[in-house]
């Protein structure tokens, strides 16, 4: 009888040693994930935020125009020339900027104070100027961006052209830093200029 009671006593030991041995691996396995699990948690705002950095880092600042910086010996402005390209007086309060390798590509500029005339009187004045280039054709609105003026100061920004016999003449009318600008490109349709022209109109501001 003895034998019995202690048989039973070292199987219900065994059992009570085992069922002790499971609880204490499921919380050592619980304890390992919960940790895994904090540590993603923690590393993840890291690995967004380094990868903010870096997105900051690759921005490279805009590159400035390559030219003479000129100031208008007449008017209150001044100008970064291309190479190639040369600033002259036209008359009392115009300017030409020309192609010195093709006359017929110019840029006309006017500057004017805001208590002098209004944008929208220099508009009405350069969109008549346009249409007298060529009463048979109809002025258009520029829509290339790469073909109006932009800068961080520049606002207000009112752009058209109309196609003539020798190519486009083309009409700006800008306000920068409070300075009213009017322009007029002449240009020929075999090689165009527009495009410098517009680099160099973004450069005028206030002496």
């Amino acid at each position: 009888m003895k034998k019995i009671y202690t048989l039973l006593s070292i199987l219900l030991l065994t059992v009570i040693l085992t069922a002790c041995g499971t609880s204490t691996t499921t919380e050592k396995q619980d304890s390992n994930t919960q940790e895994t699990e904090n540590a993603e948690v923690t590393t993840s705002p890291e690995v967004t935020e380094n990868s903010e950095v870096d997105t900051t880092q690759a921005a490279s600042p805009e590159k400035e125009l390559e030219g003479t910086s000129t100031e208008s010996d007449s008017n209150n402005y001044s100008i970064t020339v291309l190479e190639g390209y040369e600033l002259t007086a036209e008359e009392p309060n115009k300017d030409l900027l020309f192609n010195q390798e093709n006359d017929l590509q110019s840029m006309r500029i006017e500057t004017f104070s805001p208590e002098e005339i209004t944008l929208e009187e220099i508009e009405e004045n350069t969109m008549a100027s346009l249409q007298a280039s060529n009463e048979s054709s109809t002025v258009t609105e520029i829509t290339d961006d790469n073909m109006i003026p932009t800068h961080d100061s520049i606002q207000n920004v009112s752009a058209h052209q109309i196609d003539t016999t020798d190519g486009k003449v083309s009409g700006y009318v800008f306000e920068r830093d409070g300075l009213l600008v009017k322009l007029t490109v002449f240009d020929t349709a075999a090689t165009p200029a527009l495009g410098k022209f517009v680099q160099m109109a973004e450069t005028i501001k206030s002496k």
